[in-house]
């Protein structure tokens, strides 16, 4: 079991540590608390925030608009996230007059390549039929689905994005001007839903961690304590972060299917190959129950049975986030 305090010295801290907590030299973790800005802890309005025009993210200016998608554009108040703000945004120049870029840096390696974590798709294809209701209420069962392939890319394309792309301000600086993708490209081109509650990724407090409300119910999902608990056990000394392979190998114990396929190399073929290194993508929806095995994760970190799926899912989507929507990046935050 792990215990959870508050530590306000040098500045607001989250201490994790284990049952051998009387133990001098035991294992503490310390995490950095970072306040919320919407949800039932936030410190914006003090109580649950609905509104998606919070002040600290956008601010109100007076825009050209129009009304329903009619041609005729009126002035009127809008709200403009800060972030997409930008007073001394320049246009790319390009050096050469074959339109080529004379500051283009090589990307790091495994740029573009396929990024294989062993058991991810074992779990994917577990994670699946066991929450197809709710991941297909939140409408993100396809996102998910697609993680089960790797896919060819082209050079040029990922040269040229990132060749435009200025990452102080989030947009493409082109020759036309300053642009940017949208949320309605982001649902039209990636299937993710764009509307519904902001996503706060911050590290809660003890406080809030156990903290319930007048019917005796936490607050927050008691997933949340499981997967600091996991986080825990993973994080290696003073490093505050876990590798989403170490994640992986972790919560899904299952038997490991698939083997590490070829990198996929970008040039253009005139047939179809022969050889698909991908799973099948045959989702069988007559799970079976956990093994003993697989249900070690949960026995392990005192995972209460009504709430093994729960914490479950909990845990693929903090994994999914990092090496899909929010990739190269540690769990470093669960």
């Amino acid at each position: 079991m792990m215990h959870f305090r508050d530590r306000d010295s040098p500045h607001p801290l989250l201490e994790i540590v284990g049952d051998d907590q009387q133990n001098p030299n035991a294992k503490v973790l310390l995490l950095e608390v970072q306040p919320p800005a919407i949800g039932v802890f936030s410190l914006v309005s003090g109580a649950y925030d609905e509104s998606l025009l919070l002040k600290e993210w956008s601010k109100m200016d007076t825009k050209d608009a129009m009304r329903n998608f009619s041609s005729k554009a009126t002035s009127m108040k809008v709200p403009l996230l800060k972030s997409a703000i930008h007073h001394e945004a320049a246009s790319s120049k390009s050096s050469h007059s074959d339109g080529s870029f004379s500051n283009w840096r090589v990307p790091s390696s495994n740029f573009g390549n396929v990024c294989y974590t062993p058991g991810y798709w074992e779990w994917v294809e577990d994670v699946l039929p066991r929450h197809k209701e709710i991941l297909e209420l939140i409408k993100v069962y396809d996102d998910v689905y697609t993680s089960l392939f790797t896919y060819d890319y082209d050079d040029n394309v990922l040269h040229a994005f990132c060749e435009l792309w200025r990452p102080s301000t989030n947009t493409l600086s082109t020759f036309i001007g300053e642009m940017s993708i949208s949320l309605w490209d982001l649902q039209s081109i990636g299937g993710l839903p764009v509307q519904g509650h902001f996503y706060d990724e911050v590290i809660p407090s003890a406080k809030e961690l156990t903290q319930t409300n007048t019917q005796k119910e936490l607050l927050l999902p008691q997933s949340c304590r499981y997967l600091f608990s996991a986080f825990y056990r993973l994080a290696k000394d003073d490093i505050q972060e876990v590798s989403v392979h170490d994640w992986v190998k972790f919560w899904f114990r299952g038997p490991n299917r698939y083997a590490e396929p070829p990198q996929k190399v970008s040039k253009v073929r005139a047939t179809k190959p022969r050889l698909n290194h991908n799973p099948s993508g045959h989702i069988d929806s007559n799970f079976l129950p956990r093994t003993d095995e697989e249900n070690a994760p949960f026995v392990e970190l005192d995972v209460e049975e009504s709430l093994r799926d729960e914490t479950n899912l909990a845990a693929f989507f903090s994994c999914w986030l990092c090496k899909f929507v929010l990739p190269n990046k540690k769990v470093n935050h669960v």
